[in-house]
């Protein structure tokens, strides 16, 4: 059995009278890469915050490597990389001093710095320059590179993807995708659905500060809705997708418009049957993933 890296028991933080999350238990162990799943204001940057001991908790506990993180945050910083949400840097810096200063608080080698700067193409010239100079996407690529620069056992990181152009996403994924195959525990949170599916092994959804859903993200897809858009060049009898995982949102002449959950496999051998003028099948939303769970909860 694996180590649990990241564990959280009854986990509450409120702000005054206002939520921020409440009794969030879950488990993370090592070599997992776990996407925390939300709408803004959902409550992912508060648990990240408590995790990190930036957040007293109102009750309840969070553990990393065993140690409960209030009690032993001291010793346990050195073995997690972050990547802060909105994040902020020291804008008189220039960006090799500013990943010197990150890497000076432990003293770990930044083992991986060159090959990181090399494949998020931030140069020489670049880091010589003040960072108050960057863009924003270059400011989320340096905060990026703090983090992964020490290879840590743990890298926790609040919607790293904001801000970087689909090119340096791919490279960020890739890398989160290397590190959990070396044994590296990742947790991260994320509005984007089809990121989480992509990278995730695990799944946490959240809404107003307490959990949806918490599963493997294989299960979770399958219970993922999705609208399917079909337009047929000759009429169809609707009753042709007579289907338990089809339920049909609306029909005008030859144009369809299907939610589906669960297997596709069967749909598509009764579309085969007529010939198809166009087919929309988007990613399902964030709403349509949230709609699920609400009412499922309400049945």
């Amino acid at each position: 059995m694996t180590q649990v890296v990241i564990e959280t028991k009854q986990l509450t933080k409120y702000y005054g009278s206002v939520r921020g999350v409440e009794n969030l238990n879950f488990e993370i162990r090592q070599g997992e890469l776990f996407g925390f799943l939300g709408p803004n204001g959902a409550g992912k940057s508060t648990t990240i915050r408590l995790l990190l001991n930036l957040l007293k908790p109102s009750s309840g506990q969070a553990f990393l490597f065993g140690k409960e993180v209030q009690k032993n945050y001291h010793q346990l910083f050195k073995r997690i990389g972050n990547v802060p949400g909105e994040l902020k840097l020291y804008e008189e810096l220039t960006g090799n001093q500013f990943l010197q200063y990150m890497n000076s608080f432990n003293g770990k080698k930044p083992l991986l710095r060159d090959e990181l700067l090399h494949a998020f193409q931030l140069t020489d010239q670049d880091l010589g320059k003040k960072i108050k100079q960057y863009s924003r996407g270059m400011k989320q690529k340096l905060g990026i590179i703090q983090a992964m620069q020490e290879k840590p056992d743990l890298l926790i990181m609040d919607e790293p993807s904001v801000g970087l152009d689909p090119l340096n996403r791919n490279v960020l994924y890739d890398y989160l995708l290397r590190f959990k195959k070396d044994g590296m525990t990742i947790f991260f949170s994320s509005h984007n659905l089809a990121e989480v599916e992509k990278i995730s092994d695990h799944v946490g959804l959240v809404k107003d500060g307490k959990f949806i859903a918490l599963e493997p993200i294989v299960e979770l897809k399958k219970k993922m809705v999705r609208r399917m858009e079909i337009e047929f060049f000759d009429n169809v009898n609707p009753e042709s997708f007579n289907l338990p995982s089809l339920t049909l949102v609306s029909h005008r002449e030859k144009h369809f418009v299907f939610n589906i959950q669960g297997e596709i496999d069967p749909i598509l051998k009764v579309i085969a049957k007529y010939k198809v003028k166009n087919l929309v099948f988007p990613e399902p939303s964030l709403e349509d993933m949230f709609m699920t769970f609400y009412q499922k909860e309400k049945q």
